[in-house]
């Protein structure tokens, strides 16, 4: 099992990121209280402030980044909707374990991605890339969830990729809780994944291979 986003999703992520920051320094309003549109936004400017800052140490960006996440991203939801209907059987104690577990996971994963990305890529990606937010949709049957569409445009893609987030409303913050880009689902590539195991070698197993992949991941952005 490779518990690992496709390539091309992950990186399409990582350079969407990216672009859409450009947009959200431009668009962003801090007086307006945000919406999800507006969070959204929000993320991506918070991320491209760190990435441009040139005096900054790797690990205080890294520290900064994770923070970031853990503000915005809906990482309960997130480990909910990759379990998917085993989520139902799994024990108080286990979904105690497995959310703190899988969210470590998901910010290793980016961050070891993040981080083969210089300063001057980022800012190269900026000038070359372009963002538009088109919509914003509201779930009438399940209130408190939206959805931001957005299109983003890369110097190295022929075509624009459509980047979409998926929202819950935490409170007074709206957070991210999913991302499709160019209609592959984050989240969903995962829940296959831990489907099979779980259906075939259970929730031990599941847990240990995260915490495997995990200290990997851990390890090689140590080095």
């Amino acid at each position: 099992m490779k518990l690992t986003i496709r390539a091309v999703a992950l990186g399409a992520l990582i350079s969407c990121a990216i672009a859409a920051a450009a947009a959200a320094q431009a668009a962003a309003d801090a007086s307006v209280a945000p919406d999800a549109m507006g969070s959204v936004k929000s993320v991506v400017d918070q991320t491209i402030v760190v990435f441009k800052d040139n005096n900054i140490a790797p690990a205080e960006r890294e520290l900064k980044l994770r923070a970031i996440a853990e503000r915005h991203f809906d990482f309960q939801e997130m480990a909910q909707s990759a379990i998917g209907y085993h989520w139902r059987a799994f024990t108080p104690a286990q979904k105690s374990e497995f959310v703190p577990l899988f969210t470590a996971f998901i910010e290793d994963a980016y961050l070891s991605r993040i981080e083969s990305y210089s300063v001057e890529k980022v800012n190269e990606q900026i000038r070359s890339s372009m963002i538009q937010f088109t919509k914003q949709t509201n779930d009438n049957d399940s209130p408190g969830y939206a959805k931001v569409f957005s299109i983003v445009v890369l110097k190295d893609q022929n075509e624009p990729i459509p980047v979409n987030y998926l929202m819950r409303r935490d409170a007074n913050e709206w957070k991210i809780y999913d991302i499709t880009i160019d209609a592959i689902s984050v989240i969903a590539n995962y829940r296959n994944q831990f489907n099979r195991v779980l259906n075939s070698d259970g929730y031990d197993k599941l847990v240990s291979i995260i915490r495997d992949k995990t200290q990997g991941l851990s390890t090689d952005m140590a080095k």
